[in-house]
């Protein structure tokens, strides 16, 4: 059976999450890690035993046998780092909020196509039995046209000015972090 090698650009909370779930997958090993710090991806690396350690988002392009990147930086640069590994010829599984808009959304489409390259927005509700049913019901046309809904998500967080959830110069702050979850039904 063969063993995918795995990239973390952006060595954050959430990628540590990716991390603790990607050592449970037999068939999948964390190959590298690449951070704008080379002591902060090299502490995740030994952390979760990957072989390669970068300080820079482009030197991550150098790093033989990646076979999938795994993009976790904020919302703001996802655009940027996704078409860095797509136009590498590099398959990516972005964190949402996958682009800022429609238009960069195209674009990653676009040159993941170009390329021949897998391009997927990492969005864990989409898989949920529940939330394909509903889809699933709405195509359908089982419960007639949908001419209203109401929908939302939350969670408590302590207030931290300077958090990407707070922070609209981190592309859309909470709206693109935890707005997307509604928005996408």
């Amino acid at each position: 059976m063969r063993t995918y090698n795995w990239a973390i650009l952006g060595p954050g909370n959430i990628a540590r999450k990716f991390a603790q779930d990607l050592a449970l997958v037999p068939q999948a090993r964390l190959h590298a890690v690449a951070s704008r710090s080379l002591d902060k991806a090299q502490a995740f690396a030994t952390d979760f035993g990957a072989a390669h350690a970068v300080g820079s988002y482009e030197e991550l392009l150098t790093v033989p046998d990646i076979d999938a990147v795994y993009i976790a930086t904020p919302h703001s640069e996802h655009y940027a780092h996704a078409l860095l590994c797509l136009r590498a010829g590099l398959p990516v599984l972005c964190e949402k909020a996958f682009a800022q808009n429609a238009s960069q959304a195209q674009e990653m489409i676009a040159v993941a196509r170009e390329k021949g390259v897998f391009l997927m927005e990492a969005f864990w509700t989409r898989f949920f039995p529940a939330i394909a049913q509903a889809l699933d019901l709405v195509a359908t046309g089982h419960i007639g046209e949908v001419k209203h809904l109401v929908a939302d998500f939350g969670f408590n967080t302590p207030y931290q000015p300077t958090s990407r959830l707070f922070d609209p110069a981190l592309a859309g702050g909470s709206l693109l972090d935890v707005g997307v979850y509604p928005l996408f039904i």
